[in-house]
């Protein structure tokens, strides 16, 4: 009996591997149980990849406080390597660069006391990723079509690139890098426009479309069709048969304007007159102004040369990027001529006019009134006297005369030019035209400097704003200088708008 004991105690330590060997006098026989949670056993990583750390323990029967426990990396995937940190199993499944899920793979540890081993499955999603875009389009030309992609991932920086090639192209054309491509044409036909989209994951996928360009249904006008927005700054007439009289609204005042303005150059045609620092005018044709790449656009013309002393517009530009016919929401881009960016040009100005109380009763032919009327930029105070002959006389707009609205009018976000007309004692002397980019700069039949590039447009930062077209079209005057009795105080005018496309001119433009 007592044989047969000592043989079953000796068979019972033979068969518990979990056994540490110990001294019989110091410490009792230890059993490891050696494990990760539930829930690390098996990784489901995305197809971004991650880093998963694992906390491997032990349990001691006998009352050991500590749960370390000594184990080694026996194998692990190559896309997902595992280290030991302290006692932590960190785990980094690498970028799964493809839309294919991965074939699963196992991180297997070894306990260095009990020889014993733990599996941690690894899946790996892949990328879910698609792109297409519809298969063809109908669209009239010179209007803007909005081409966008059906998508589906590509959110790890992804990168457009947008191909156009043309009926009679031997090949494509780079279009766009925007995630929705603008495309506008001049020329009819079928064209084939390609988009290749790619993002930090290095999956590409690549779709086509057809653009059939038709011939509009009513004929465009190379003109402008319609007057949007008029503001007049109190202005003297010199050399300006303003349209407006005294029983005018607004509304009726623009239409005058638009008949004035909508039709082709005439050096006789003297158009309309904006006044002074600030006054300006919104106009659209009945189509978008292409962009086309190395011409002017767009000519504005007016009848106003050197010895009528013109105040020079700045032109801003916007694109109906809802398509609802009004520059309501839509951002405006300044066209940046050759005085943008210099120190002695001042942006984003308020100005405001006072209008003089009983207007006009206190001045008369022959009769000047000093500081006739005052106005603030910015802050600053100034004033423009009433002239000497009856059409340098300030003109408030017939439509605010009387009103409360109409005491102040005032301007936001204007262009300031320095004077490019000099006084010559009582005089003004000749006036510089600048380099280009403004209204009212150049001799009245000079068609290249009264024509302008899209291309020149810039954002609030000044940076390029790459537009496929434009809808609507601001003029401003952009300086302000009072040019005495004779003269008043200068503004700018204009006669015309004219799509140059349309019209059949080609200009080049000038490189910036």
């Amino acid at each position: 009996m007592k044989h047969s004991a000592i043989k079953a105690l000796l068979l019972l330590a033979v068969s518990c591997t979990g056994f540490v060997a110990c001294d019989d006098d110091k410490e009792p026989e230890i059993i490891y149980e050696f494990s990760v949670k539930a829930e690390d056993s098996a990784i489901a990583a995305p197809a971004e990849g991650c880093a998963r750390t694992v906390l491997v323990t032990s349990t001691k029967t006998a009352g050991s406080s500590t749960t370390n426990v000594a184990y080694e990396v026996k194998s692990a995937p190559e896309w997902a390597p595992a280290t030991i940190e302290q006692t932590a199993l960190v785990i980094n499944v690498a970028q799964n660069r493809t839309t294919q899920t991965r074939e699963p793979g196992n991180v297997t540890i070894l306990q260095a006391e009990s020889g014993k081993e733990l599996t941690i499955n690894i899946t790996q999603a892949g990328y879910e990723y698609s792109m297409s875009l519809t298969g063809s389009y109908t669209t009239p030309r010179c209007k803007v079509l909005s081409i966008a992609p059906e998508i589906t991932g590509f959110d790890k920086n992804p990168v457009f690139a947008w191909t156009v090639k043309g009926p009679g192209d031997s090949e494509a054309t780079a279009a766009g890098n925007g995630s929705t491509l603008n495309f506008i044409k001049l020329e009819t036909g079928e064209y084939e426009v390609s988009l290749t989209v790619t993002d930090d994951s290095e999956i590409s996928m690549s779709s086509s479309s057809k653009v059939n360009v038709e011939t509009e249904k009513e004929a465009y006008s190379p003109f402008l069709s319609e007057i949007l927005d008029l503001e007049l700054a109190p202005y003297s007439a010199v050399g300006v048969s303003n349209p407006f009289g005294k029983t005018d609204t607004k509304k009726s005042a623009m239409e005058k304007a638009c008949e004035k303005l909508n039709k082709d150059f005439s050096a006789s045609n003297t158009g309309i007159a904006l006044g002074p620092l600030g006054g300006y005018i919104v106009f659209k044709f009945d189509h978008t102004v292409m962009n086309v790449n190395g011409l002017r656009d767009f000519r504005i013309g007016s009848f106003a040369s050197k010895t009528s002393y013109p105040a020079p517009g700045v032109v801003f530009v916007a694109f109906d990027a809802n398509q609802n016919g009004q520059p309501d929401e839509d951002e405006w881009y300044e066209i940046a001529g050759s005085e943008y960016g210099k120190t002695t040009t001042l942006s984003n100005l308020t100005v405001t006019y006072n209008r003089p109380e009983n207007f006009l009763t206190t001045v008369s032919m022959g009769k000047e009134v000093k500081d006739y009327i005052t106005y603030t930029i910015n802050g600053v105070p100034g004033a423009l006297s009433s002239g000497s002959m009856p059409n340098t006389i300030p003109s408030w707009p017939f439509w605010l005369r009387e009103s409360e609205e109409g005491k102040t009018i005032t301007f936001t976000g204007v262009t300031q030019l320095p004077s490019n007309t000099q006084m010559n004692g009582m005089f003004p002397g000749t006036t510089q035209w600048y380099d280009y980019g403004y209204v009212s700069n150049s001799d009245p039949k000079d068609e290249v400097n009264s024509s302008f590039d899209i291309d020149w447009a810039v954002d609030k930062d000044g940076k390029p704003a790459h537009l496929p077209g434009v809808d609507f079209i601001k003029v401003q005057t952009a300086t302000m200088m009072d040019a005495g009795g004779w003269y008043g105080g200068l503004k700018t005018s204009l006669n015309c708008a004219i799509d140059l496309h349309l019209s059949g001119k080609q200009i080049e433009t000038i490189k910036k």
